[in-house]
């Protein structure tokens, strides 16, 4: 549609009207993308231009097709945020987008979910840990004390330097033990990025091989490098998965949820909350809608039930 009157004046023609001799004799192959409204806006007034394009209509994919989609893109996002995405995650972005957000289309919502889900990760990645900024404000609050205490020379004062000395010095070796294991899981997931990053251009240049008919590399690439590449991946992400980690470098449902909850205002707890959950405390929901009809909401309780379970009135 941005063809249709591009480059209109007085006396010239437009870039719609220069493109339809070339189609109608078959010299130009085009294929073009629109929506229907700017269908009917743009192209549809203009008959000699519309009968030389085929519509095809290209309905919004299904939560499971954008499943799909989703899988096929992983690889990408992970290459681009340095980190991991469980299947899990991309399941519940495709489900909770397609629940929640009625304003835009799959797969971009579900595409845009997971992509602001793993961005979030990566900050936090890139942050000092919790626990870690925890431990260090205590230890200069106690170090500022401390420093006034030095000044005073009554017992109390001085008695209480020295439980203070005994606590400080305990705080200072956990934060240093927290400290290095941070900077081991730094590098090591600093590793697992590079890997990634190897990985995919390995299976680039395999790509191109395989377009030059290079045999010889081609199997080069998929029998030697790339299983050697994917298994060192492998042991390095099993090897940073047993350990108690400060850093989360994988997004799971959690995290998409929490993505869903910020951008439509609905409490995390109800979005993880399962169907089946949902289903036997239908009639505590119903109660606090519909008061004094406990027969009723009973009732549509148990149909409700006995529908989802598959059973029938005999």
């Amino acid at each position: 549609h941005t063809v249709v009157g591009a480059g209109k004046a007085e006396g010239s023609i437009d870039a719609g009207n220069m493109l339809k001799p070339l189609l109608a004799r078959g010299e130009l192959h085009c294929i073009g993308a629109t929506t229907m409204d700017e269908y009917r806006k743009y192209i549809e007034k203009d008959a000699a231009l519309e009968r030389r394009f085929q519509p095809v209509l290209v309905d919004e994919p299904t939560a499971e097709n954008t499943i799909s989609i989703l899988r096929g893109l992983r690889e990408r996002y992970e290459l681009h945020h340095g980190v991991r995405i469980q299947d899990a995650a991309m399941v519940s972005a495709a489900i909770l987008s397609d629940r929640y957000i009625s304003d835009r289309f799959l797969p971009d919502k579900a595409i845009d979910l997971i992509d602001e889900a793993a961005a979030k990760l990566r900050t936090e990645m890139e942050s000092m840990p919790e626990e870690l900024e925890t431990l260090e404000r205590r230890l200069m609050q106690l170090e500022i004390e401390r420093e006034a205490l030095r000044k005073e020379k009554d017992l109390a004062s001085q008695s209480r330097l020295q439980a203070l000395e005994k606590e400080v010095a305990e705080i200072r070796t956990e934060r240093d033990a927290l400290r290095a294991q941070w900077e081991a899981e730094k590098n090591t997931v600093g590793g697992l990025s590079l890997l990634r990053e190897e990985l995919e251009r390995t299976r680039l240049e395999m790509d191109q091989a395989q377009r030059n008919y290079d045999l010889n590399k081609v199997a080069e690439y998929q029998y030697g490098k790339i299983p050697a590449l994917e298994q060192k991946l492998r042991a390095a992400e099993e090897r940073l998965g047993g350990e108690a980690k400060l850093i989360k470098e994988e997004v799971t449902p959690e995290e998409v949820a929490e993505v869903v909850s910020r951008w439509t205002g609905i409490p995390l707890s109800r979005l993880l909350e399962g169907a089946k959950e949902k289903l036997l405390r239908l009639d505590d929901i119903l109660h606090k809608r519909v008061i004094g009809q406990t027969e009723a909401v009973q009732a549509v309780t148990d149909a409700g039930i006995r529908d989802r379970s598959g059973l029938i009135d005999p």
